[in-house]
């Protein structure tokens, strides 16, 4: 039987005090602790590079007063900041009995559904280029750290946040990518708060799945 993680709601945080945190969360899981997911958003702005790097317009960031932050998630650039819900699900692929994929897509499944929940039609995921999508746009980004079978980093579902720092990255190494939002996609105007608590509701239900 699975056990649902234990939910935690950080709400607006800095990049480097939630990293902090999932460190700390790790540790707890590696010496035996319950998972956890880390829900919140990244405040101030940020841009993060993943393992493999990432283009970036280091003066319009600048500019924009947006930190540029190496981190050892999968992936290329990405930004987080006010309006996006991030997570973190800090869970033993081991205790689970999950591999990488399986982790990843659930993921994909949950931003999906979330995305769905607020009237956002034809959304898909993408297996080849982690996150979800609709209109050929990216709505969410996936990107994960795994150490010693237990995972940090994890996704990005924007809500209602500004695209412009967007902007001066090329988006998970596609410079043709264009982003959206939930809001953007629909009538319904819902906060980050509101959206973190039917993450957390379709998170936990999709494990038992």
């Amino acid at each position: 039987m699975i056990t649902a993680p234990l939910i935690r709601h950080l709400r607006a945080i800095a990049y480097r005090d939630a990293l902090a945190e999932q460190l700390a969360t790790r540790q707890r899981v590696l010496d035996g602790g319950g998972d956890e997911l880390l829900l919140l958003e990244h405040e101030p702005p940020v841009v993060t590079l993943g393992r493999r790097g990432g283009l970036v317009d280091g003066p319009a960031l600048a500019r924009l007063g947006t930190e540029v932050i190496q981190t050892d998630r999968g992936g290329l650039a990405t930004w987080h900041g006010p309006g996006q819900l991030v997570g973190y699900p800090v869970v033993n692929l081991k205790r689970l009995g999950w591999d990488v994929s399986r982790i990843v897509r659930h993921l994909g499944a949950t931003m999906k559904s979330v995305a769905e929940s607020y009237g956002v039609t034809d959304v898909w995921y993408d297996d080849a280029r982690p996150g979800i999508y609709v209109d050929g746009m990216k709505l969410g980004s996936i990107g994960l750290h795994i150490h010693r079978g237990v995972t940090t980093h994890g996704f990005a579902l924007n809500v209602c946040c500004d695209l412009e720092g967007f902007q001066a990255i090329e988006p998970c190494g596609d410079a043709t990518l264009q982003l959206t939002t939930i809001a953007r996609q629909t009538s319904v105007r819902a906060t980050v708060a509101e959206v973190a608590e039917r993450t957390a509701e379709l998170f936990v239900a999709a494990m038992g799945s």
